[in-house]
């Protein structure tokens, strides 16, 4: 997998999920990029402290810099929610660590799960052409399915 990413400083995302995983991967090998990994614990699972340990001990493999944030907001939030606590924290640490923009995981499968779901919502035009990237969010995965992300998991042994 080749992913194009113009040099610079960024935050990455990272859930600990297959994607942000396989992401943080690809980004690592890139030569002229400074990353800081970015990980927010929503507090919706009981055990989301093993995905911020997980993510930490990635940052560390990859002699990155690592911060998160806990969220507490509990089993009962809605996705909307949870999204946007998660940006705010995001847009927080881009603008911390005077990065250029904040790289996320998001692939193929996510742009047709959301225009379908838009879709249904009676979305507009605007709705149809969501997840696109933009000047201060990077999604190099976009081209990719989860099949091409599982499949360069496993053969990197990620």
């Amino acid at each position: 997998m080749n992913i194009s990413v113009d040099p610079g400083n960024y935050v990455v995302a990272v859930s600990g999920g297959v994607d942000s995983v396989v992401l943080l991967d690809l980004l690592s090998k890139k030569p002229d990029l400074t990353l800081t990994v970015a990980h927010f614990d929503h507090g919706i699972r009981d055990d989301s402290v093993k995905d911020r340990q997980f993510v930490q001990k990635l940052a560390k493999h990859y002699g990155l810099r690592f911060i998160y944030d806990e969220g507490n907001l509990g089993p009962d939030v809605s996705e909307a929610i949870a999204r946007e606590a998660r940006y705010k924290f995001l847009r927080k640490v881009k603008i911390n660590t005077k990065s250029k923009a904040i790289v996320t995981a998001h692939h193929q499968d996510d742009v047709i799960e959301t225009v379908i779901i838009n879709m249904i919502r009676g979305t507009g035009r605007k709705g149809m052409s969501s997840l696109s990237t933009t000047e201060d969010l990077s999604r190099p995965l976009i081209g990719f399915t989860k099949v091409d992300i599982k499949t360069y998991a496993n053969k990197n042994k990620l």
